[in-house]
């Protein structure tokens, strides 16, 4: 009972106007067909009107195309329909002869059809239609076929009296419903610019406004039930048009005239909660009053109170200065800060936006907030890789520059006193720039494949390597560095092991290693190479007895940006890049390296390389 009485109290005013209508085209249908018509006429006439005042008076903000064009059609398919009725036979208002009120109607219905097609057909358009224009239009094809019926009378004759409609009359309906299928078509295909009751309203009306094309295409009589029954689905058809257009226009505005806003609202609240940055609304009093969705516990949001000295700062501490800067100088804010959050320090770039609505309201603050922690990770290596080109142009600068600044010095007092120098000066000359030669191409060397490495170019080609030797192959380089410095060389012997791993890399990290254990050796110490077997990797060490280094000196030793280097016990110059070449080519065969130091005893490194 109670669902009867709510159904009865939403629409007992068309329940009230459906009666009315009804008993009024009952006892017209009684007093005379001419009345009746008149009426039903009359009544879509008026709602034809309607829906112009509706949409004239809202055409500023009407962002529906369809509903703009058919809206101000209205006003001159309700003029039209008004000469229909005021020249059917018998009202004796115009007199032309022969039958102007079905030209009119045929004229009219075709008119109706093709602006319901036109209006789908640009109902996607983003352009805004000039209402003058089409009113404009509208006017000039209206008093065309005014003129063509009852001035210029060139209309195709569509009634014949004593033998019923002409075949013109008779196409030209069935070419009318061929439209308002087409049209009913598009209205389907894009339902989606409408809201459901206004859609639904829409496609019906065109249903009714079908039939009762097709009763007019079949009748005999103007006079006739089907006649009647075509003037009744015209009169639904209206009737579904005022409840779209006009009734629906007032009670929910928000359908119709402002569905695409609505839709728009939606979409862009779906981007903005679905950003990669941080979007914020404060208010006035710098309350946040939203987001975009992040999480609220982890952003700790305060509702006005400063940050308390016991916690760490959140987001919103960060954000409160900056905010008040906007508030008080009513201009755009930018800068960046860090805040710590449960996955880690976060790096924010933030900006923030006065809103002001009017004056009385007072404003609030859009802040955008952007992650920046990943450019801030590619900054540092950025600065990481500056000191290593800082780095590497200090090697070449100063390094590179000593050997060969030696060379041209002999090479030059050979050249001007070759006549008067001793043998053994010119001798001990030429020892000393083959050293310096030695040593420049040394650094050339590693310099060489240090970048070739870091661009990709040198990449390493594992092979089975026997230890034993490889041993004996390194002995044979180093030997006579040893034999020069009075070192001794120890290396393990009977090591029956493999490893795999590029053969010219890995020679290379133990003549680097075994080379610079030999730089800091004293003379009569020695120097011990071994390998040991671990789980599924050989471990390497060279040991020396030597000037040891430094604690504060070990921990970055390996690194390019290292500043730190120390002549040999005999005051021999490194190419400063030896280790940093040898960590590399480890890494690069899948091992690892590390040293034990103690300043004054001696050093080990130890460096791994998979075993085969």
């Amino acid at each position: 009972m109670s669902k009867l009485s709510l159904l009865f109290r939403n629409n007992y005013r068309t329940a009230f106007a459906v009666i009315f209508l009804v008993l009024v085209f009952y006892f017209s249908k009684i007093q005379g067909y001419i009345l009746f018509h008149t009426f039903v006429e009359l009544f879509s006439i008026v709602v034809a009107f309607a829906v112009f005042i509706v949409t004239w008076n809202s055409r500023r903000m009407q962002d529906n195309t369809f509903l703009h064009l058919v809206g101000i059609s209205y006003i001159f398919i309700g003029g039209l329909d008004l000469l229909h009725t005021i020249t059917y036979k018998g009202m004796n208002v115009i007199s032309v002869p022969g039958f102007p009120a079905n030209q009119f109607w045929v004229a009219t219905r075709a008119l109706e059809a093709l602006t319901l097609l036109a209006g789908l057909l640009i109902i996607k358009s983003v352009k805004k239609l000039n209402s003058d224009l089409i009113f404009l239009g509208y006017f000039l094809v209206s008093l065309l076929i005014i003129l063509s019926i009852l001035v210029w009378q060139n209309f195709p004759v569509c009634f014949i009296e004593g033998q019923g409609q002409t075949d013109f009359k008779i196409y030209a309906e069935y070419a009318i419903i061929a439209v308002l299928l087409t049209a009913g078509f598009l209205l389907i295909k894009n339902k989606q610019r409408f809201s459901l009751p206004v859609y639904q309203l829409l496609l019906t009306s065109v249903i009714f406004t079908i039939l009762s094309e097709f009763c007019f295409a079949i009748y005999i009589s103007n006079s006739g039930p089907v006649n009647e029954i075509g003037h009744y689905a015209k009169l639904i058809s209206f009737f579904l048009i005022y409840k779209a257009n006009v009734e629906t226009g007032f009670i929910r505005p928000t359908d119709t005239i402002f569905k695409n806003l609505k839709d728009s609202e939606e979409k862009y609240r779906t981007l903005a909660e679905n950003l990669p940055g941080l979007v914020f609304r404060f208010d006035q009093d710098l309350n946040c009053i939203y987001s975009n969705g992040p999480d609220q516990d982890a952003m700790q949001f305060s509702t006005g109170n400063e940050a308390a000295a016991d916690r760490p700062q959140t987001l919103s501490d960060q954000l409160r200065p900056i905010l008040s800067r906007a508030r008080q100088t009513g201009v755009i804010q930018q800068g960046t800060f860090d805040v710590d959050m449960p996955v880690g320090k976060q790096f924010y770039s933030v900006q923030v936006i006065p809103e002001y609505a009017s004056l009385e309201e007072g404003g609030s603050y859009l802040v955008i907030c952007q992650d920046v922690s990943g450019l801030k990770q590619t900054e540092q290596q950025l600065q990481a890789l500056n000191e290593t080109k800082d780095k590497l142009f200090s090697i070449i600068a100063h390094d590179l520059k000593n050997p060969f600044a030696s060379l041209l010095s002999y090479s030059e007092l050979i050249h001007k006193k070759a006549e008067t120098l001793e043998r053994v000066k010119i001798a001990h000359m030429a020892e000393r720039m083959n050293t310096s030669a030695k040593q420049a191409y040394a650094l050339l060397e590693n310099l060489l494949n240090w970048s070739r490495i870091q661009t990709g170019l040198l990449k390493p080609s594992p092979e089975v390597i026997s230890i034993a030797e490889l041993f004996i192959e390194i002995a044979s380089l180093t030997a006579p560095m040893a034999l020069s410095k009075g070192v001794i060389l120890q290396l393990a012997e009977g090591k029956d092991l493999t490893i795999t791993a590029d053969r010219q890399m890995t020679s290379t990290v133990l003549r680097n290693l075994i080379s610079n254990a030999l730089k800091f050796s004293y003379q009569g110490s020695s120097v011990k190479i071994d390998a040991q077997e671990k789980e599924g990797f050989v471990l390497f060490s060279v040991e020396d007895t030597g000037i040891g280094i430094a604690p504060e000196n070990q921990d970055n030793l390996l690194e390019v940006g290292n500043k730190f280097s120390s002549p040999g016990t005999a005051a021999e110059m490194g190419t400063g890049l030896g280790l940093v070449l040898c960590r590399e080519f480890v890494e690069a065969n899948g091992g690892r390296i590390f040293l034990q130091s103690e300043f004054g005893v001696g050093t080990t490194f130890y460096f791994t390389l998979p075993r085969s």
